[in-house]
Formats: C-alpha cells, structure tokens, sequence
C-alpha cells in the first residue's frame, strides 16, 4: 500500500514537474499564443499575446477573443476555427491586421470524449518575412535583368581561370554547355588556338597587377571550329580576399523563414506543437552542451533520429572549436536572447550554414537554452553572388543604370559618371533626358518607350552628350523589373560606350575605300605598262624583220632605224620612270646638293626641246627671273633638270597648237618655277588626282597619249625632297600651268654672267688607242667594240673581271678600261680595286644596267673614274673617255 502510494506521489511530482517545463517553453515562446473553447473564450494566454494588445496575462482571461479583431477579420477567424473543431485537423493560413501579416496555427485539443473542445493557436508575425520574399524576388528579378541584360557575353572566372559565374549567353552561345558542366571549363578554352597565348598573358597580367586591360580576338563558338571576334576585357577583384576576373553575376536569393513555434499548457499540447513544428529546434544545457530534446524536423534536417541527438554533444554537431563553442554557450546563457551564425555538421558528413535563434528558459529551476535553428545555406549561397553582382556592378566597364516608372535615375555605376562626367549626386532623381543631345529623333525615344513600357527589351544606339558638352555614342538594352505580380516597378539599362568603335569603324570603311582605290589604280596602271612595253617592243621586233630583207632601199633602212631607235629611247624612258618610282617607294632616292646655275639649265632645256616644239608648230618661251650670277644656287642639278624635264614633255605632249612657256621667278626666299601651256587641259575632279602614284587623267583603253603616267608623281617626290611644292592651275580645254616652288640657297658670288663654252671632245687623240672592254654580255661586248672600231681603236677583251686584271699585266699599252659590274670568277669592283693596285693613273669607266646611287657609289669607292649605265649612249661614252684621258697620265 505504502509502495502505491509512493508511486503515486512520484508520479504527481513527474507531471507536476512536465507542466512547468511545459508553461515554461509556454511562455518563452515569442510568437502569441492563447487557448480559446469553442465560443471564443480565452482560456490561456502567454505573455507575447498580453503585450501586443498593451494587457496583462490575467486581464486575457475569460475575454472572447474574437473581440481582438476587427469584425471582417473576427468572422474569418471565426469560420477557420470552427474547421478546426469539427474536423479535429491542424490548419495554418495566413492574413493580415492592422499592417501586419500573421500565420496562424491552429492545433485542435481533445476533451475526454475524444471530440475537439480547445484550440491551442500561436499568431507568428510574419510581416519582416514576407517583406524579405518581396525584396528577396525583387533582387533576384533585378539580378537576373542585369545578368541576362549585358549586351553580349557575361564572365566572372577565378584564378584557374574557371567559370564562378555566367549569363545564358555565355552559356549558350559561346561554350554550348549547360549549368552543370561550367564550372569545369575554363575561359581559355572557348579561345581560338592562335589567340590563346595572347589571351592568357593578358589575363595573367590582369590578376597580377590589377591593370583592366582589352583586346579583339577570337573565340570559338560552342567549342569551335567555328569562331567570332570577341572585344574582351576585364578587370580583378577580390572578394573576401580572393581574386576573381569579373563581368557581372547572379543573384539568388533564398529566404528565411521563421518558423511556427507553439506552445501548449499540456504536456500532450506542448510537445505536440515542439515535434511536429516545421522549425528545426533543439534544448541544450549550456553548462555541459549536452543536446537535451530535439523535435521531428531537427532529426529530418541532422539525419540522426531524436534518440540518437538526444544523446549527443552540441560539438558533434557544431563545427567550431571546442573552446570557442564553450564561450558561445556561456555568452548564449547569460543572454535572454541570441542569434549567431553557425555551420552544422549532418550525419552523411555534409555542412549547412545556420542561424541559430536561442533563448533561456527554465524548467524546474534547471536553465536551458531553447534553440530554433534555420538553414540559411542557400541563402548565404546567394548572398554571395549578390555580393559578387554588387562588386561586379560597381567596377564593371559597362555602364549601369537603374530608375524609376517615371524614369527617374536611382543607381548609376562608376562607368557611368566616366562615361558622362556627371557625378552619382548629381543625377540621382533626375532624368536621362540630360544626356540627351538633340539630335535624334523624337520616335526613337518613342519606339523605346513603347517597348519598355509593353515588357520588352529594348535595343539600340543613342548618340549622347557629356556633361562637358562633348557628344559620344552609346549601345544600350533597356529591360523592365517586374515583381511577383509581373508588374514593372524598374527600368534597368545597360549600356556600352561605343564612340571609338564607330570612329574606328568608319576608319576601317575609309580605308577599305582607299584599298579598293588604290587597286583599282594599280590594275589600270599595270596594264597601261604593259602597253607601254608592248607597243614599242612589237615595233623594235617587226621592223628588225623587216630590216633583214636585202631588198630594202638604204632610205627605208635609214627609216626603219631611226624608227627602232625611237621605240628604244621609248622603252628606255618608261624604264628609267619605273626605277625612279620604285626607289622613291622604297625611300632610298638620295639628293645630291651642288652648284646649280638655274639660267644655264633653263637654256640647255629651251635648246633642247625648241626643235620638237616647232615640229609640232609651237611657240616655246623660256622666262629667267635672275641674272645669271644670282641664279646659281644649292639644290640636286639632276633632279631639277628631271622635274623640268618631266613637265615639259607633258606640256608637249598634250598641245596641240598654241604656246609653251617656262621659267622662275624669285619670291623672297623662294624660286617659283612654272610651265603654262594653252593645251588640253585637266578636269576640275582630276586636278587632285594626277599627282597620286599609279594615276593618270585618263585611265581608260580609248586614251590619246602615250606615256606610263608616273611623270608627275616622280617630280612631286623630288620637289618634296629639295624642299618645295607643286600645284597646278587648268581649265579643260585651255590649257594648264603647273607651278612649283624651291628654297632660293645661293651657291656664292660668281666673277661673270657667262658661262664658259662646253669644252667639245676632241676625238683626234683616240686613234691607234688601245681599250680594254672587260665584259662577260657578248652583245654587250659586240656593241662596244663596234662603236670603238669605228674611231680606229684598238680593242682587247676580257671575259671576266680576272682576265681582264692578267690582260692588264701584260698590255702596258692599254690606255683606258671599260669595266662591267656583274661578271663570272671576279666581278667588275674586286677587278678594278686590282687593276689600281697594279696601275693606279690607269682610267676605269665602270658601266652597267645597275643604275642605283648605292651602285655608283660602290664604284667610286672601288676606283673608278666615271660611270655610264646601259643602254650605253656612243657620244657620251665618247666624252667620258676623252675627259678621263685628258686627265693625269697614267703612271705605271
């Protein structure tokens, strides 16, 4: 008897000791919670329930607690519970009071009948959190607008160059794989094999120094073969101390969610609200960490049943030091309350980041910590990227920009106020409109409202002003945020400075343009050579056919000849035009300043070409604006002779009656020379043009002059070269007078205005002479011989350069040399440097078809006394052998 009555005790102790734990978890709990019978009647009520309506727990009591709420709200309230009590089912919904959102739990309590007759109902004010939904998916959608938003590819790799994130089309377009296959594959991989290198020392360098760098290369599209040329640029940043090479990013965002928490004045009531609450939750003594209690979800959420946590260390689930977790737990005791960051450890081995919610209750007279724990690893998982967007976002190139409905600004990024010059204060409110320059349409603004306004994206080029006043170009993709409801509180637009890209690619337009040109020139002039080498080629060859037939009469001979001989003059002008341009193009035309007497020069052109003039019955006029003493001054004689020469054969060329005058007159310290003539004239479209290199006036087949077309330009690059300018002033079928300009650089005072006779070879001394002609050409050889013969020289030949220095040792009678440049065994310098060892007065006259100034200037360092270049001409190499034998004799 005594033994059951002792069991009884023990057992009312027991329950006793239940309740109190039970009201004690009761009234820690943070959400408000009462009981109510079937009428409304509040018959329990915590202390969070008192203090929303400013009451206290005992003045709860007995007051129906439809009363609380408005009417509306009461008779919604009311039909929910009566559910619950005929149904006997739990029920959670959710509404709202008084700007306040809640969701309510109702749990049904059983009467001894078994029949629902209370409700336990816990009201968590969830307004923080459905605030946080909103904001969260507003992020995430604003995150999404900007990722998928950037006009082309998005990347953020880490220092292994692998991909931590992407937009959908770097995903799609350019590697071709899908989510789960990125982070596997590197940014160097979607680069051409050719461009690789450069682009990894380039990225290299980036995440080295820092410096944001860009370049166009190519990439391969979903793996190539197939590529396109890509402008990539990037930039590092470091988040949480690691580097990253950055476009933009993602956001995702998960949310937190605060879980129902329900107590109950039963031990049945209170534990069922504990164990099967959503919230994972946890009782911990703080003093030794030991887990004391766990309900469903924390045994879901850990992998271990509640048994198995119950029996464990809060170390074997908590991943911080042991010393540290002891001062969490004493910090967390001494708190009423507490929220801290954590990352628990499951039963498969795998980690969750967690926030932690505990408070202190006390449970006969034993203080525990209640714990309600929430898996925020998503959640942080997002805010990551979000961090990763917002640091992308602030040090991106591309320029970002967010407003309103109304298009008022609300974010500009750093690129922006680069862009514009405008700093974030000052626009921030305002409108884009004060960027606009006034100079687009009116319905480009329109179609962009339109667009942006119906939900879509809108696209396109603006052309801009700074706040400097310069005018730049920008690409832009403007796209709407909507909400949950899919209503647009945003406009989001991305935008690329582009004015380089436009001047660049109009560049690119003009120089395809000038190419083409240019071709076009170099294809016309190519086939007017060809004609010009042709046509007196088929002359030189027919009439030596015709020349060989015995019955030919000596006047038609005589003609023929003279016939060749002007087809070879022909050839040999257009020859020496073309070498003059190539050494022009290469730049290695040299300038010979000396002595010019400009009057002398003007007169020799006026003799020369006054008897072609007349054969065309012109009037040629020569002009000197100086006296012969002031006229001779510092310039390259043979290219001022050339210059006029050039444009007195054009003024020949195309007048056909009427005059041709030329001459100079000084101007300060300029000569201006001209050449009028009252010829055809020059369109006023070609007057530009004639001087460029491959140019002609008239290109086409039907064209009235013979002529390759490259005088002009050869007398420009020489005027340019001595100093001056050239022009020309025409009207088409009037004539033209082109005028260029020389420093006037006098050479120095002259004693007499006249000019010593020209000394005329006396060719007397040349019989009975002996020459040697050291070439290895047998024509070449056939040539000279023959135009020596006929002045009753005596002639040896050599067939290469050291014959001809054994032929000098045994002939002391030998007078002169005519040495050629390129033979077999030893060429014409190393023979001639011999020959002067052996004979150093003994004449050498170096000739040659090289008609270079580097080829004569390796012939006068070589020994030589004069040079001739081939076609050789019978009077000059006549006048050079007269003036090199009248020179020192030769000593032996």
């Amino acid at each position: 008897m005594q033994n059951s009555t002792h069991k009884g005790e023990e057992k009312e102790r027991n329950a006793q000791q239940r309740e109190s734990t039970l009201n004690a978890v009761f009234d820690a709990v943070d959400e408000p919670a009462f009981i109510m019978d079937r009428e409304g009647t509040i018959l329990d009520a915590n202390q969070a329930f008192a203090r929303v309506y400013h009451k206290e727990v005992p003045a709860c009591i007995n007051i129906n607690a439809y009363d609380f709420f408005p009417p509306e709200l009461a008779a919604t309230r009311r039909i929910k519970a009566e559910e619950v009590f005929c149904t006997g089912r739990r029920m959670i919904y959710e509404d709202e009071q008084e700007g306040h959102c809640y969701r309510n739990t109702l749990y049904p309590i059983a009467g001894l009948d078994g029949r629902t007759s209370q409700l336990y109902i816990v009201a968590q004010d969830i307004t923080d959190l459905k605030r946080a939904e909103r904001d969260a998916e507003t992020t995430q959608t604003l995150f999404g607008a900007l990722k998928e938003a950037v006009p082309g590819a998005f990347y953020m790799l880490d220092a292994e160059w692998h991909y931590a994130a992407w937009n959908a089309y770097q995903r799609d377009v350019v590697v071709g794989r899908p989510d789960a296959a990125m982070a596997s594959f590197t940014a160097i991989d979607a680069i051409h094999p050719d461009d690789r290198s450069k682009v990894g020392e380039k990225m290299a360098n980036i995440m080295k120094s820092g410096v944001e760098e860009s370049d166009v290369v190519r990439v391969l599209i979903q793996g190539g073969p197939r590529f396109r040329w890509f402008q990539l640029s990037g930039k590092r940043v470091f988040i949480k101390e690691k580097p990253f090479l950055i476009g933009v990013g993602t956001d995702v965002t998960e949310h937190k969610m605060k879980e129902d928490e329900a107590l109950h004045n039963s031990e049945e009531r209170l534990r069922k609200l504990f164990d099967e609450h959503s919230a994972v939750k946890l009782v911990l003594d703080p003093l030794t960490g030991n887990i004391i209690d766990a309900n469903h979800a924390a045994a879901a959420f850990y992998g271990w049943s509640i048994d198995e946590l119950c029996r464990k260390h809060i170390r074997e689930v908590d991943t911080h030091p042991e010393e540290e977790l002891k001062h969490l737990l004493e910090q967390d005791r001494v708190s009423e309350k507490n929220q801290f960051p954590f990352q628990h450890r499951r039963a498969d081995g795998s980690l969750r980041d967690v926030e932690v919610f505990s408070s202190n209750i006390n449970v006969g007279g034993r203080e525990l910590l209640y714990a309600i724990v929430h898996d925020v690893t998503e959640r942080r998982a997002a805010e990551r990227e979000l961090q990763k967007l917002s640091v992308a976002m602030q040090q991106s190139h591309a320029i970002v920009v967010i407003t309103d409905l109304k298009g008022d600004i609300e974010y500009v990024n750093p690129a922006f106020t680069i862009a514009s010059g405008y700093s974030q204060e000052e626009v921030i409110g305002k409108n884009p409109r004060i960027l606009q320059s006034g100079t687009m349409q009116q319905s480009v603004y329109e179609e962009l409202w339109g667009t942006i306004l119906a939900g879509g994206v809108w696209k396109g080029e603006m052309y801009n002003r700074r706040k400097n006043g310069e005018f730049y170009w920008e690409s832009a993709v403007i796209s709407p945020v909507l909400n949950e409801e899919g209503v647009i509180t945003n406009f989001v637009a991305i935008k690329e400075d582009i004015t380089e890209k436009k001047k660049l690619w109009s560049e690119l337009i003009a120089a395809k343009e000038h190419a083409e040109e240019s071709d076009r020139l170099k294809t016309a002039f190519l086939a007017n050579i060809s004609h010009e080498i042709r046509t007196p080629m088929n002359g030189i060859v027919g009439l030596s056919e015709i020349l060989k037939d015995p019955d030919l009469s000596k006047e038609e001979q005589s003609l023929y000849i003279d016939l060749i001989d002007q087809s070879c003059q022909r050839l040999l002008y257009l020859i020496n035009d073309i070498i003059d341009i190539s050494r022009i193009e290469a730049g290695k035309t040299n300038v010979k300043i000396s002595r010019t007497p400009v009057n002398t020069t003007l007169r020799d052109l006026h003799a020369f070409f006054k008897p072609l003039a007349e054969q065309k019955g012109l009037r040629l006029s020569c002009t000197t604006g100086l006296s012969d003493s002031e006229s001779v001054i510092e310039t390259d004689s043979t290219k001022l002779t050339q210059i006029l020469t050039n444009l007195l054969q054009n003024a020949l060329k195309f007048t056909r009656e009427g005059h041709i005058d030329f001459g100079y007159a000084r101007n300060k310290n300029t000569l201006e020379f001209y050449v009028a003539d009252s010829g055809i004239g020059i369109s006023p479209d070609m007057q530009t043009k004639i001087f460029e290199r491959f140019r002609q006036a008239d290109n086409s087949l039907t064209r009235n002059y013979e002529g390759a077309g490259l005088g002009l330009s050869i007398s420009q690059a020489y005027i340019e070269m001595l100093g001056g300018l050239i022009s020309v002033k025409s009207t088409e079928g009037k004539g033209s007078e082109f005028i260029f300009t020389l420093p006037y650089n006098p050479a120095g005072f002259v004693e007499t205005d006249v000019q010593p006779a020209a000394v005329k070879p006396n060719h007397d001394s040349l019989p009975g002479m002996t020459i040697l002609i050291a070439e290895d050409d047998a024509v070449s050889s056939i040539l000279l011989e023959k135009t020596l013969q006929a002045e009753s020289i005596t002639i040896i030949s050599a067939g290469n350069g050291l014959d001809a220095v054994e032929l000098v040792k045994e002939h002391p009678e030998i007078r002169l040399v005519l040495m050629d440049i390129k033979m077999p065994v030893m060429n014409g310098f190393d023979a001639t440097r011999l020959i002067k060892q052996l004979r150093p007065g003994l004449p050498v006259i170096m000739q040659s078809a090289f008609t270079s100034e580097s080829e004569r200037g390796k012939a006068e360092d070589a020994g030589c006394n004069s040079f001739i270049t081939k076609p050789v001409n019978k009077a000059r190499l006549l006048e050079l052998i007269h003036a090199a034998l009248n020179r020192q004799p030769d000593k032996q």
